[in-house]
Parts: structure tokens; sequence; C-alpha cells
């Protein structure tokens, strides 16, 4: 029986064996947790914790949150916001992500609101995934996990676009420095042209 220890998890095998992606996947992933209940909190961090690709941040009000998500030098990529907090709430925060020029965020909206009006309200307003209070720490995990691998593709494909960009323009002038090669060796190579009057035109 296969010690399941050895097997690979999710996580590695859902890339490609790439060195690019290689990068990407082992990288760290920064999430911001936003909750101003401390049981929840604690809960949310000691889960997390379990896992040593991720670095947490830990606020207790939404106008903390917000200069969390704003810093420009290690913003969260992925957010567990609480609904109601005082400051900014979950709501607001998603509102806010979806308005501004900035890195993806993946969000998680965490609140006891169950009724399928609030689900929709939160999703409308930007989040990408709703959970209930209490929730299930598997759940937790699994959708955390979801929303990893949903910005690391959204990093990947970017990094690629942006190789596929650098290539296209590195192409372009390539072909712009061959035809210009390409109508020197023509000029060269063209035939004297003699006038009726006897004279030559180079």
């Amino acid at each position: 029986m296969n010690n399941p220890r050895q097997n690979p998890s999710p996580r590695v095998s859902f890339f490609p064996n790439d060195e690019l992606e290689s990068d990407i996947r082992n990288m760290p992933l920064h999430i911001l947790v936003a909750e101003d209940d401390w049981a929840t909190r604690d809960l949310l961090v000691r889960t997390l914790s379990t896992e040593p690709f991720y670095t947490i941040t830990v606020v207790e009000n939404g106008t903390r949150a917000w200069e969390v998500l704003e810093d420009q030098e290690d913003p969260p990529r992925l957010a567990l916001l609480d609904w109601m907090m005082p400051g900014l709430d979950g709501i607001e925060l998603c509102n806010r992500l979806v308005e501004r020029k900035g890195p993806f965020v993946y969000t998680i909206i965490l609140t006891a609101r169950a009724q399928n009006d609030d689900v929709i309200k939160g999703l409308e307003a930007g989040a990408h995934e709703y959970l209930t209070k209490p929730f299930d720490l598997r759940v937790l995990r699994s959708r955390v996990a979801a929303g990893e691998r949903i910005v690391k593709l959204e990093m990947l494909l970017k990094m690629k676009n942006e190789i596929i960009q650098d290539y296209a323009e590195k192409l372009e002038n390539l072909i712009e420095q061959r035809a210009e090669e390409l109508m020197k060796m023509r000029r060269a190579s063209a035939p004297e042209v003699k006038p009726d009057d006897g004279s030559v035109i180079s």
C-alpha cells in the first residue's frame, strides 16, 4: 500500500512541469484575514497556518483591511473578509477591489447570513466565494485552495502574456531590421540606367 504522504498534492500536480510554472506554484500566497470576532479570527489563523505556503496578515476592521490591500510592495492575493465589521464592511471592500486598478485579489466573504438574497448580494458586490458561519474547516481549506489555484493561474497567464508581448516586440524589430537590409541589398544590386544623352544614372 502506498504511503499517501509520497503522493503529490493537488496543488503540486495542478501545474505542468515547467520552470516558470514551478516558480509560481511554489510561491508563497499572501492571505488577508479581516475579522473582528477574535474567536473566528483565531480559528481562521490556526487553520491556515498549517499550510507552509501561506503568509497571513490579520486585521480586525475593514479600514485596516483596505490599507493592507492597497500595499504596493506585497499586497494580499487572497482575502477572507467578514461581512460585518467596524470601518468598511466586507461588501464595501469587494466593491472597492472591483473598481480599483491593481493586482487581482480572490475574495471570500465570511458571514452568518445564509439567505439566498444575501449570497447574491455578496457575489454581485464582487466576492468570488461566500462562506457562511459556522463553517466546516474542510470546506474552508478547499475554498482557499481553489482560490489559490485561480490566483496563481492568473499570475501565470499574466507573466506568459508579458513574455509573449516581449517576443512579439523583438520579432517586430527583427522584421523591420531585415526589411531595411533587403531594401539596401536591392538598391545596391539595381542595374544602372543610361538616359538617351549618354550620361549614366546610378
